[in-house]
Order: structure tokens, then C-alpha cells, then sequence
């Protein structure tokens, strides 16, 4: 039974390790060791090389990155790759001229951990450690098997039945109902393999074919195929070691029915790599994550490693944890047997503990770095063996181990074909790794930490008071793990797809249709309801049904949702309302449907849809809004050529220091942001033809909206095309500092969320070319082809950022799209020019010019394309084309021909509103017109008038109020025969 208390403990996290190793640090040992050496004598070392982000930061975020392991896998794969290779580079080069001068040789850096391994000249370490671009240097740890206990390692057995320690953890009950690990792989890192052992032949995944992708042996005279090694090349070998442990995890001999292995349907690989000279563990976890070479397989990649072996004298020092996060981010479970020096824990009746060794020892948490007690299940109440080592950690004194299995006189496998006992923890290990691979057959997709959880949560306790440093948190139960995990595509994934419905106003009753869409398994009688309170919101039919929704579905209801929205509501604002998705099975899931207020100056949006390309652009700074993506409110985003929309989320984001940002999309709460609100003059439509283009767009609008505003007010203008300029769209931003002080250091951006195919997103590369200045984009088939090329490139200067981030910055990490993240995105450079050229992943981009620095009341602008193609070649000759059509607009923004020839008269409300002192007029002219503004106080005085002549178009006029009394004024504007007359409120 699990005590209540041991649950909850679960996810708590101890304490933090200590930063052991930082910048221009090389091991006490190795600077002995250097400092007493011959200056040229070659010393092997491994170079850790500075990195801004950790692998425990990366693996919490793949948990949550994508819906499949698949998914996370390749995504995580990518992102280590390109951050390592980044932060290696500069070290690597300093190498190779070492080696140029015979001071280095064997440089060789790795793409799983931030490591490179070398020999290097004694003579020259110490100038390494001291570049900032090097967090560490260390001798080669010397690598050792948890040996077992030797009195229990001589017995050998014809036969084997289903042993007693298999029945004990339920391992013949997950079998009884279905699970025998059928279709999963487990991998060992060990002393060799009898793979023609009975019980392990016919389960060695190199049966395909492909040897080198399940079976890893570097070590001097290694071989193609799986064997035992008698000759490591040490005083002393243990050549049963790596059989018997397998045996544990797979073992099952089809014709005699002899079951040893927990996952007895499993197929295993292994890396021949422990007490084996002229191996690397590196070069062993490395071959692990991608056995076969081919980051586009997963089936080669093993659900779990089993280790038996650790360091001594190296205390907490973060040499091989890096190792674990990386491969536990590609999804793979690591297990670690705890260790077999657990005699004379008692000295003078003192109990001293801390017997695990590095790495088994780290406990960040209840789940870190996974260790494994020995227990001796024979007895009618579980002890644990006098020899498994125990917690609790050295590191911070947390608990360990993490739980327990059977390890005494355990039966398995032995070279030679027989079978014989053995005891230690390495013997009870691999009864875990083998649930682990039970686990992963009933869901494929869960996450690391969701299956150690389950272990963990489910183990027995037997009577004692647990967790302790013993047991750890218990003994382990295949059938109670199992049920603690959901089953294969048990969980939907349906989230709102578009609430379609008529434009709304404040006190407008809003009368529309809901499409769902589902993402996840089959689920059947689908249901959503509001649910919640939204004081401007008053529900009057808020369920719907939409009957059974299955995997990559869509789904409209026939039932409508009616809500009124009140009147008191401010114009231009977004609503949400809590919408409880139900199914059957008991799926829940709580999304939001978004309503979007009209201002009295309408938000709004209008598409191109001239030629190849198709675009939608808003008046508020956003851009796509198509079904499907994050703001589904009618929109088609960007189509070519009759295609489907391939932007998922676009807009313009502004921003001057970490504090003043404002944008259109996303928020830190993974909402839309809405900073932007429409200026008097800035509703807009398409103008067809326009007067520059055969498809143009005006609008204006403020940033009055954002948290800290930068004060600025920007006119939007976009251009279509047709003919051969029919594959680009152009942007232009004319900014104005409306304030009464300076702004300096405001860089200018344009956010695209490219899904290249919507349904694989995470198959997308690009990056930037310095050459013909673009940022692009494309899909990359899992066979290397690359198609379906998207771009944008900055027209009017030079591009100051080009930044390609990976969509778990966005998405994923829990906090949204914060401002600091905008900020410094806007601000990258060119840092990510080259990650993601060649690696796949969900990606976004952030293209921005900038430093601009505007003076009161004054104006500049930022102009932008985006393209569509067929190639990176297609892409640059539309930038050319581009180019050249920017260069026939008019770049004289005071003196221009207006982008919208406006059908009538029109006078605004005054912006702001009440205001204090200052306050601006705008009114529209439908030809060139004599005109005047005169103002008047509350009793009919004339209190100010302007005069003057206006091209047709807008007008701006400012007022300045100070000096006159707090109260309502009137403002009267006459143009030839036309006359407006509006109020306004000066409030001081």
C-alpha cells in the first residue's frame, strides 16, 4: 500500500547541486597531473565547452514540446545538435591549430553533450582552461563495472524456468494482460553479450540487418556481431556481466519456453563499452541516441538503458549528468544500478550512508538520475542486501536509491547458452528497465518522467516507513506501474478550431457556430459548454455538441452558441470565455473561445488575393487568422498557388527595452496580445486598383493598448501585385513618436510562425542568408527533399535581426511568448543564421530593423516583403523583384499620394479622448478641398481655428489645450461645401 505521503513527496525538489564547475576551471587532479608532467607529454582529456542553457532545462521542456515521441525526439535532437556545435566551434579551432603544431591529436567534439575529447600537450591545458569559451577541462574518467558479488557467480543452469523474482515484481501478470514489451527495444551499456545465447538470439534487433545499429564495440579487436569478452585488457574481467543483465531485461527462449526477462517479447541492442580498454562512454551514450545515423528513424532509438557502472572520486561533478538530460530529452529512460558497497555502512555503530556512486548520486529530484536498490525478495518481508549500496546522496543529502528490485541469487542468462545465478544491483536494475519497456509498449509516447513517476508512485512499500535511504520510495510492481499509465492514444487532444460568427459591437448579441478540431486519439460524444464568469459577457445558449471527433478531425457543431457582450465594454477589446471540452472516457480539457469587440473604428482585415499569392493583413498589427491557426477568427493567412495556409502565426512586434514592447501577437499567457488599437482614419479595405499597386492597404493604428506603451503611432500600408511579381507581398510602416520626448533603440519587427505543412511542423528548416539578405523558411521530407519555400527579407535598410527560434520558446515552455523573449529575439543578430539549415524542428522567425531613434513628432519607416516559392532560388529572385517594386513607391511620406482615395467626407472622433493638454483632429477629404477647423468652448466662444488646403486624403491636426479650462468642447471642420461637427472632453 502507498501511504498518501509518499506521493505527494514525488515532485518536490530537494535542493540544487552545486555549480561545481564553472568557466576556465580544469580538475584538481588533471592540474596536478599537468603542472608535474613533460611539457609534451599527450594527456587524454574531455573539454567542456561553455553553453548558456542546461540539459535538465531542455529535457523538462521535450516533455511537453509535441504530442509524440516521435515529435519530441527529432525536435530535441535538432537542438542539441546546433547548440553544441555552436558552442564547440570556437574550441575546436583553437585544437586544430594545437594539432597543426603536433600539441593536440584524436580531437573529436560530440553533438549529444557539450564535450570534446582530445590529447592535448601537458603544456598547454592550462592555457585552456583559462579561455572563457571553456567551462571545463578533465582527465578521462576512468569508467567501472558494478561488479557483483563474487561468492554468487559460479553456478550454471541447463534450463530455466519462469523465476520467482519475475513473479514477485508482477511481471507474470503484465504478461497475462498483454504487455510482454512486443515491439520495444532496451539497450545496455555492459561487458559484452552472448548473442548466441537461445534465450537472447532471436531478439536482437541487428536480425534486420543492420548490425552496426545494435551492436557498439570499439574497443580493441572489436567485432561486427554481439559476444562476451574474456580479454578487456584489465587485471580482471567479468565476462558473465552484460549476458546476465540482459538476460534480466529480455531473456525468453521460444522453444523450451525458458523466461528469464522481464520484457520477454522485447528486442535489445547494447554498446560493448564498460571496463573495456579504448572505449568512450561518450562515444557509447552518442551511439545510443541514434543508432542507426538517421535522425528521420525512431524505431532504432532504445526506450531505456540499463547501466552498471559509475566513477569513484569525483564527488557531484557534472561530467555525466549532461549525458543523461540529453538522452532522457530524446526520450529515453536511463536506470542506474546503485551499487554494490553497501558492506560496512555501520563504522562503530554509526550508520555513514552515501555509498552511491557518480552519476547514481545526483537527486534533484525524486526522479533524477534513476537508481536501483537490491533487495532480497526471498525472505517473507523484503530486506534490502547487505551489499546494495545506499543514500543518501553526497550531493545534498536526498533520498536514495530511487526504488528497489530483486537482486539476490537472481537466474539468468549466462554465456554459453546456460543459465546460472548472480547478486548485486546490477542484477536488479534490469528488472526496471524491463518495465520500462512494458510501459512503453502500452503507451509509446510517454515521457520520461511520466513512466519513472509511475514506478515510483506505484512501488510497495512491505510494511516499512518509506521513502528511506533502503528502499528509496519502494519495491517495484509491474501491474501498479502499468496502471498508473494511460494506454496508447488514450488521450484526444481537441481544441477549438474557429467560432465563426457576424462582426461584434458592444451590447450586440453574438449568434455563432463552433469548430472543433482533434489532434489526438479517437474520442467519442463530444461536448462543450462556457463555463465561467466574464462580467461583459451574459451566456444565453452556451453548449454544443459535435458527436464523435476522430484523430485529425474537424467537426462543426449544429448547435449555435449565443452570449451578449455589453455595452459597456470598450471598443477594440478581446474577450475570452473558459470552454470545457467533454468526450467520452471521462476526457475534459478547458480551452477559450475568443470574441472579438469592434471599436467604433472598426478592427478588421482585408486579404490579397491577386496572382499566386494570397494574404491576410489587420488593421491592429496581425497578420494570417486562419482556421486552424492560433487567432482562427476568418482569415485565410498565407496561401501560394491555390495551397493550403502555411503561416500559423504572424504580426508586427515593437519594442525599445526589455520593458516597452508591444506587438500583435501572442502574450506571456498565450493569448493574443492586442496592444494595437485602430487610429480615427484607419479602418480600412482593399483598394483595387491603388494608385502605386493593383492591390493596395491603408490603415493606422496606436500601440495605446500595450502594458507600457512607446507612444507611437504607425500607418500601414501594403501592396499586391500581379504578373511576375505575383509571388511577394509588401509591407511599409511609416512610425511616428507621438510623445512629447525622444525615443532611442526601437527595433522593428516581423514575427512569422511558419507550419510547413500544417500537419508536420516540426519538419521545418531555415535560417537567413547573409548574401541576398532573407530570412526563409521550407519543409523537409523525411526522405531530405525540401519544398514549399517561404520568406521575408527587410526592403528599406539594412536588416539588423534575423532570428530563428525554436516553437518550444513560444509554445511549450509554459510562459507563452514573454516580453523578454520578444525583446531579445528582436535583438539577436544573426546568432541563428545557420542552426536550423539542415535540421528539422517547429520553428518560428523574427526578422527586425532597427536601432531607430525618433525625436518628438517625428517619423521613419520600416518596409518588408514576404515571398513564396518553389526554391531558395525562387525566394531570391523575388526579393530582387521586390526590391525593385519598393523603389517605385514613394518614399516622401509628408508630400504622397494617400494609399486610400477616400468616397466621401468623414470626420473622426479626436485622439485621445478625454485628453490633456494635447489632442489630435483627423478628418478625410474626398478631393483637394480649401478647408477649416475651428473649435468652440461650452458657451459657443471660438476659443481656436485652423486653416488650410489639403491634397484628398486624411488630415492631421493637433491641438494644444493648455491653458483653457477642464470641460466639453466642440470642434467644427468645413471643406468647400462639407461640414462635421464632433464634441470632445479636456480633463486636467
Amino acid at each position: 500500500m502507498i501511504s498518501f505521503c509518499r506521493t505527494t513527496l514525488i515532485l518536490i525538489v530537494i535542493a540544487t547541486l552545486p555549480a561545481l564547475a564553472t568557466a576556465g576551471k580544469m580538475t584538481e587532479d588533471l592540474a596536478v597531473r599537468a603542472a608535474s608532467a613533460p611539457a609534451d607529454q599527450m594527456v587524454k582529456v574531455w573539454i567542456k565547452a561553455a553553453s548558456a542553457k542546461d540539459g535538465s532545462a531542455l529535457r523538462a521542456a521535450a516533455s511537453v514540446r509535441a504530442e509524440t515521441r516521435t515529435e519530441r525526439y527529432q525536435a530535441a535532437r535538432s537542438e542539441l545538435r546546433v547548440r553544441h556545435e555552436n558552442s564547440q566551434r570556437p574550441v575546436i579551432e583553437i585544437l586544430n591549430r594545437l594539432q597543426a603544431s603536433q600539441h593536440a591529436r584524436n580531437i573529436k567534439g560530440h553533438w549529444l553533450v557539450n564535450i570534446i575529447e582530445a590529447e592535448v600537450a601537458a603544456s598547454e591545458l592550462q592555457t585552456l582552461a583559462e579561455r572563457t569559451d571553456i567551462e571545463l577541462i578533465l582527465a578521462e574518467p576512468e569508467i567501472q563495472l558494478i561488479a557483483p558479488d563474487p561468492r554468487d557467480d559460479a553456478l550454471s543452469l541447463a534450463t530455466a524456468n519462469t523465476s520467482d523474482n519475475l513473479r514477485f515484481i508482477n511481471a507474470d501478470d503484465a504478461w497475462a494482460a498483454g504487455y510482454t514489451g512486443q515491439g520495444r527495444l532496451v539497450c545496455s551499456f555492459d561487458t559484452g553479450i552472448d548473442g548466441a545465447h537461445p534465450a537472447l538470439s532471436e531478439s536482437w534487433k541487428g536480425n534486420d540487418g543492420d548490425h552496426a545499429a545494435a551492436w557498439f564495440d570499439t574497443h580493441e579487436g572489436g567485432e561486427e556481431l554481439p559476444h562476451y569478452i574474456t580479454d578487456c585488457g584489465l587485471s580482471s574481467c567479468n565476462p558473465n556481466h552484460g549476458t546476465h543483465v540482459m538476460g534480466t531485461m529480455v531473456g525468453h527462449d521460444d522453444l523450451t519456453g525458458d523466461t528469464t526477462g522481464v520484457a520477454l517479447d522485447a528486442e535489445w541492442i547494447s554498446a560493448a563499452g564498460i571496463d573495456l580498454t579504448g572505449t568512450s562512454i561518450v562515444d557509447a551514450f552518442e551511439w545510443a541516441a541514434d543508432p542507426d545515423g538517421n535522425p528521420n528513424t525512431v524505431d532504432d532509438v532504445p526506450d531505456v538503458i540499463n547501466h552498471s557502472w559509475g566513477v569513484n572520486g569525483i564527488g557531484c561533478e557534472n561530467i555525466f549528468y549532461d549525458m543523461i538530460d540529453a538522452t532522457e530529452a530524446l526520450g529515453i529512460v536511463n536506470i542506474f544500478s546503485a551499487g554494490n558497497e553497501g558492506r560496512g555502512l555501520y563504522v562503530d555503530g554509526v550508520y555513514q550512508g552515501m555509498t552511491i556512486r557518480n552519476p547514481a548520486n545526483r537527486a534533484l529530484d525524486s526522479l533524477d538520475c534513476f537508481a536501483v536498490g537490491n533487495i532480497d525478495a526471498t525472505n517473507a518481508t523484503p530486506t534490502v542486501y547487505i551489499g546494495s549500496s545506499r543514500g543518501p546522496s553526497d550531493c545534498n543529502e536526498a533520498i536514495k536509491p530511487n526504488v528497489s528490485a530483486p537482486g539476490v541469487a537472481i537466474v539468468s542468462c549466462k554465456p554459453n547458452g546456460v543459465y546460472g545465478t548472480m547478486t548485486g544491483t546490477s542484477m536488479a536494475a534490469p528488472h526496471v528497465s524491463g518495465l520500462v519497456a512494458l510501459m512503453r509498449q502500452k503507451n509509446p509516447n510517454a515521457t520520461v518522467r511520466e513512466i519513472k513517476e509511475a514506478i515510483l508512485t506505484s512501488a510497495q512499500d512491505f510494511g516499512h516507513d518509506l521513502p528511506d535511504n533502503d528502499f528509496g520510495w519502494g519495491i517495484i510492481d509491474c501491474m501498479a506501474a502499468l496502471n498508473k499509465i494511460s494506454a496508447f492514444n488514450a488521450d484526444p487532444n481537441v481544441r477549438v478550431y474557429s467560432f465563426d460568427h457576424t462582426p461584434v459591437y458592444p451590447g450586440d448579441t453574438v449568434t455563432g457556430t463552433v469548430v472543433l478540431q482533434n489532434i489526438g486519439a479517437d474520442v467519442g460524444s463530444v461536448s462543450a459548454s462556457l463555463a465561467g464568469v466574464n462580467p461583459s459577457l451574459t451566456v444565453l445558449q452556451g453548449t454544443a455538441a459535435f458527436g464523435t471527433i476522430l484523430e485529425r478531425d474537424t467537426v462543426r457543431s449544429g448547435d449555435e452558441i449565443s452570449i451578449i457582450v455589453s455595452d459597456t465594454v470598450t471598443g477594440g477589446t478581446i474577450l475570452s470565455q473558459s470552454f470545457v471540452i467533454e468526450g467520452a472516457g471521462g476526457y475534459s480539457k478547458v480551452a477559450l473561445l475568443y470574441i472579438v469587440v469592434e471599436p467604433g473604428i472598426s478592427k478588421s482585415f482585408v486579404t490579397h488575393d491577386l496572382g499566386r499569392m494570397q494574404f491576410t493583413v489587420s488593421n491592429y498589427g496581425t497578420f494570417g487568422m486562419a482556421p486552424g491557426s492560433f487567432y482562427p477568427i476568418g482569415g485565410i493567412g498565407i496561401t501560394f498557388e491555390g495551397g493550403e495556409n502555411m503561416l500559423y502565426e504572424g504580426g508586427i512586434v515593437i519594442a525599445a527595452d526589455l520593458e516597452h514592447v508591444s506587438d500583435g501577437i501572442r502574450n506571456s499567457a498565450g493569448e493574443p496580445d492586442g496592444d494595437f488599437s485602430v487610429l480615427p482614419g484607419g479602418g480600412f479595405e482593399i483598394i483595387e486598383p491603388g494608385y502605386i499597386a493593383p492591390q493596395q492597404t491603408y490603415a493606422r493604428f496606436a500601440d495605446d493598448r500595450a502594458t507600457n506603451p512607446l507612444g507611437l503611432e504607425i500607418t500601414q500600408e501594403s501592396y499586391a501585385y500581379t504578373g511576375p511579381n505575383d509571388d511577394f507581398i509588401v509591407l511599409r510602416y511609416i512610425i511616428e513618436n507621438a510623445n512629447h520626448h525622444n525615443i532611442g533603440g526601437i527595433h522593428f519587427g516581423l514575427y512569422l510562425d511558419w507550419d510547413i505543412p500544417y500537419d508536420f511542423y516540426y519538419r521545418d528548416i531555415g535560417g537567413w542568408e547573409f548574401t541576398s539578405q532573407l530570412a526563409w523558411m521550407a519543409f523537409k521530407d523525411f526522405d531530405g527533399t525540401v519544398s514549399d519555400y517561404r520568406g521575408a527579407m527587410v526592403l528599406d535598410e539594412t536588416a539588423a535581426t534575423a532570428f530563428t527560434g525554436l516553437g518550444s520558446m513560444v509554445y511549450y515552455s509554459g510562459d507563452g511568448f514573454t516580453e523578454v523573449e520578444k525583446y531579445q529575439s528582436l535583438t539577436d543578430g544573426f546568432t541563428t543564421a545557420d542552426w536550423y539549415k539542415n535540421s528539422p524542428n517547429d520553428l518560428f522567425q523574427l526578422l527586425a530593423a532597427g536601432p531607430l531613434n525618433l525625436s518628438q513628432g517625428t517619423i521613419d519607416t520600416v518596409a518588408f516583403a514576404i515571398f513564396a516559392g518553389n526554391s531558395l532560388a525562387d525566394l531570391e529572385s523575388a526579393a530582387q523583384r521586390a526590391q525593385l517594386a519598393y523603389s517605385d513607391i514613394p518614399t516622401d511620406v509628408d508630400d504622397e499620394v494617400p494609399s486610400t482615395l477616400p468616397n466621401g467626407f468623414a470626420l473622426s472622433q479626436n485622439y485621445p479622448n478625454p485628453f490633456n493638454p494635447l489632442t489630435t483632429i483627423s478628418f478625410v477629404l474626398p478631393r483637394a478641398s480649401d478647408y477649416s477647423l475651428t473649435i468652440y468652448n461650452v458657451v459657443g466662444q471660438k476659443v481656436h481655428e485652423v486653416t488650410g488646403h489639403a491634397s484628398p486624403g486624411r488630415v492631421n491636426v493637433d491641438w494644444n489645450a493648455d491653458g483653457m479650462a477642464s470641460g466639453m468642447y466642440l470642434y467644427r471642420v468645413t471643406a468647400d461645401d462639407m461640414t462635421a461637427s464632433r464634441k470632445m472632453l479636456l480633463l486636467k
